[in-house]
């Protein structure tokens, strides 16, 4: 029988109108205690059959028989106590119980007429008929003494139980009456094979030893009255979080209930019972569970299944959250992070290690400082997010720098969703920096398995600074400067854009398009002109040269043996240069003549002529020297002790652009961005076919050897590095003999050598390459095929710049990918790349 009968008072128990279960010939039915008569079973298609609908612990089914009446029944479950002796996997089950229903009735009684109740109770429970046989006739008399019959559940876990009994309203639906069968000896075996079923489920042997005992003929002795427990302790511990609310060992009462947020998932409930067992790591997280309850109630993780990532569910939305509290947060989270990884995994930069329905810090109160400390760890955990939520923050154009290397940080993209709405510091420079960087990114636009379409991120941003006219002629800059399209939003027939589909008439085929992102909440003003169509998404790679074309020789130069290297973006105090091939980079390099910045024009055209005719690889200081020394406030172009002004380097056979700093202000500045992270964007041809259209290599490179062997290597105690790639055309040598991949890759990170050691590390080392690959240099390539087509930056007005060199600022190597054979990958879908 149900413990909670037991409990209550004869006078109680008859007032409160509550259903039981019963199992008949029929099945598992519902009848109803009234003091007036006998109930009517009436079958509950929604009725629990183990464990009780919402129950844990040892909350088995329990049924009893019914008694005959003409009187219509109303549904009302009880539910048990978990027993205080629960251990192993009846602790979990009842730690993971459902939270309190409204319409739940907690009945109380006093101290002392409780205990007299139970004493007048125990001669009835001694004169109740042995299990197995019938009850009395029906009616009050007969009722009470089945609900009186002496039981395990009534005497183990009913009298420790009896202080107050919550009774849960199950919500099931109405089925059609049923007659009630005759119950006889076969009804008997099947109640006790249920029994049985049940008690073993909750199971262990304690409970079974003490159902043995009171299975005898004499009745319990009596017990000591046990102390009443506070109704409010009761309430705490079934609303709050499982983890919050467990109450300690030896009984004592739980405190008060913590904030918390959205109900913790299942996974919550599975982790527990290994919470119980003395492994080390599991009581590490116990103990950060119990560190931060409201915390642990609005971050959950499950547990680890073999091949796949961990689900988690972070809701941190309105938690008042500061700098200094998202501090104390990803500390926590990162302890408890690596407490849930699985045994003996390594956390490996890169991969997906736990994926999350939402991240949501909403309504906080997170600055620049914030939002990186919380990318940072979300990019080192490797966590990936279906929705990623910073709306009303106080972040600005910084803030979303650290949000766009987040979402660029792998070739998978790491969140569908994005909400940076009500971010009064973001203007549109900000949203300029975050379509560049998604643009041309090999996770962006996203693939979707649903659609099988390439769909665009959905991004809502809200924002007075970057909505109007305004906000749509940043639009219209950045979708001609960076060669993509954004979607407003359209619609066909019933069918509207949403963040799992496009119904953009460009992104409706199999193909990718370089359509970023959805900003549906924009609105184009009326009379402008439309936004680009979205196009191939390798179309920018292979576009005319424009600013970076090559320019013609000084005079008196007829076979210059390199290229003159060519500004394309200047302002007062920076400058983007296209280093073409063959000139030298090293720092505090030999043969620069600080004389040459008083020199006339003539004279300077002239000694640049001389540079680019030498055999020897001439130092780009020289002719940064030649071109920026003249001017009085480019005081960085004379400096050594700046290195001219260069900030980053490129190889020696490598071309692409470059930023340099021409002042002492822009040369800091340019410091601070290349520390920063910039944007860059490579193309290379290397070796052989991939088995995939796109991918990551992630291997720390390890710069020691550099100094002696001018290389580097792949090896564990190097420096995390991550290049993602991705294949745009696949070549064949005019023999057949031959296969080559033109890929074009993003760097995470920016180390030596980093892009032709993680190629190489692939098996598909970059064509040309002497150093890494086997020292061959095939005829149709007369150098290296790397080329930097790239570059991203913030000047010192805080205006997103990217400057974009396609192949055709470098000809040898378009002519060299003219003389191979187009086999496969987008080159064969009218993205204007050369080949035969």
């Amino acid at each position: 029988l149900k413990p909670c009968c037991a409990a209550l008072a004869p006078s109680s128990r008859f007032a409160l109108q509550a259903r039981m279960l019963r199992l008949g010939p029929g099945g598992l039915q519902r009848v109803q205690l009234s003091t007036g008569g006998s109930a009517s079973p009436t079958p509950s298609a929604g009725s629990p059959t183990s464990g009780g609908g919402g129950g844990g612990g040892r909350s088995g089914v329990l049924t009893f028989r019914s008694v005959a009446s003409q009187e219509p029944e109303s549904e009302v479950v009880l539910q048990a106590k978990p027993k205080a002796f629960a251990t192993g996997k009846a602790k979990a089950k009842a730690a993971a119980r459902a939270p309190v229903a409204e319409d739940e009735v907690e009945v109380e009684l006093g101290e002392d007429e409780e205990w007299e109740e139970e004493q007048a109770a125990i001669p009835a429970r001694a004169a109740a008929p042995p299990r197995g046989k019938a009850p009395p006739t029906p009616g009050t008399a007969g009722l009470k003494a089945a609900l009186l019959r002496p039981s395990a559940f009534a005497t183990g876990v009913g009298q420790a139980t009896a202080r107050a009994v919550p009774a849960r309203v199950a919500a099931a639906p109405v089925a059609r009456k049923r007659p009630v069968e005759d119950e006889g000896d076969e009804w008997v075996r099947q109640f006790e094979a249920k029994w049985s079923q049940a008690v073993g489920d909750t199971g262990g042997d304690e409970f079974g030893a003490e159902e043995e005992e009171q299975d005898g003929e004499e009745p319990p002795a009596p017990v000591e009255p046990p102390a009443k427990r506070p109704r409010a302790a009761l309430t705490a511990q079934s609303k709050a979080s499982p983890v919050a609310a467990r109450p300690p060992a030896g009984g004592a009462p739980a405190g008060p209930r913590q904030p918390t947020g959205p109900p913790p998932g299942k996974a919550s409930a599975e982790r527990r019972p290994a919470l119980a067992g003395n492994d080390e790591g599991d009581e590490v997280l116990l103990a950060l569970l119990q560190e931060r309850p409201d915390w642990a109630s609005r971050c959950t993780v499950e547990p680890a299944r073999p091949g796949q990532p961990q689900r988690v569910t972070i809701s941190m939305a309105e938690a008042c959250l500061g700098d200094d509290g998202i501090s104390d947060w990803c500390k926590w989270m990162e302890r408890r992070f690596q407490a849930e990884l699985p045994r003996g995994a390594v956390l490996t930069p890169g991969k997906c290690r736990f994926k999350a329905s939402s991240v949501d810090f909403s309504e906080n109160k997170l600055t620049v400082v914030g939002v990186q400390a919380l990318c940072a760890m979300l990019e080192k955990f490797g966590v990936r997010c279906e929705v990623f939520r910073l709306t009303g923050n106080a972040m600005g154009n910084d803030g979303v720098r650290a949000v766009a290397k987040y979402l660029t940080c792998s070739v998978h993209a790491t969140a569908v969703e994005l909400n940076l709405s009500r971010n009064s510091k973001l203007t549109g420079e900000g949203i300029k920096w975050l379509m560049g960087n998604l643009a041309m990114h090999p996770a962006y636009p996203v693939w979707s398995s649903e659609s099988q379409r390439y769909v665009p991120l959905w991004v809502r941003v809200e924002n007075s600074k970057v909505r109007g006219e305004a906000g749509y002629q940043v639009l219209q800059s950045l979708c001609g400067t960076l060669s993509c399209s954004i979607c407003l939003g359209e619609r066909s027939a019933d069918i509207k854009c949403g963040p799992r589909q496009c119904v953009n008439v460009g992104c409706c085929d199999e193909l990718k398009h370089n359509c970023v992102a959805h900003l549906c909440s924009w609105e184009a003003p009326e009379g402008a002109n439309p936004l680009p169509a979205p196009a191939a998404h390798a179309r920018p790679l292979f576009a005319p040269a424009g600013r970076g074309a090559p320019k013609a020789p000084p005079s008196g130069v007829e076979t210059p043996a390199r290229e003159e290297p060519r500004i394309m973006y200047e302002d007062e105090d920076l400058a983007v240069v296209l280093k073409p091939a063959g000139w030298s980079c090293l720092p505090q390099p030999k043969g620069v003549n600080p004389a040459w910045s008083k020199l006339k024009p003539l004279a300077r055209r002239r000694q640049v002529g001389e540079l680019m005719a030498q055999e020897p690889a001439p130092p780009l200081q020289a002719w940064l020297l030649l071109h920026f020394g003249p001017e009085p406030s480019c005081e960085a172009a004379r400096d050594p002790a700046s290195d001219r002004g260069i900030v980053h380097r490129l190889d020696v056979d490598a071309s692409g652009p470059l930023l340099v700093g021409k002042t002492a202000k822009g040369f800091e500045h340019a410091r601070k961005q290349s520390s920063s992270g910039l944007v860059k964007d490579y193309l290379a041809l290397v070796h052989g076919s991939f088995a995939t259209e796109r991918g990551e290599c992630v291997a720390p490179i390890d710069t020691s050897p550099y100094a002696e062997t001018k290389r580097v290597r792949v090896a564990g105690v190097g420096q995390p590095a991550v290049t993602v790639w991705e294949a745009i055309a696949e070549y064949q040598s005019m023999d057949r003999t031959e296969r080559y991949t033109l890929v074009h890759c993003r760097m995470v990170t920016l180390r030596t050598h980093q892009l032709r050691a993680h190629m190489q590390h692939l098996g598909h080392p970059l064509v040309g390459d002497t150093l890494y690959g086997d020292g061959d240099v095939p005829a149709f390539c007369p150098r290296l095929f790397l080329h930097k087509y790239r570059i991203g930056f913030f000047n010192i007005n805080e205006e997103a710049c990217f400057e974009s060199s396609s192949l055709q600022t470098a000809p040898d190597l378009w002519q060299a990918l003219c003389r191979l054979r187009k086999v496969g990958g987008m080159a064969m879908m009218g993205c204007g790349a050369p080949g035969l």
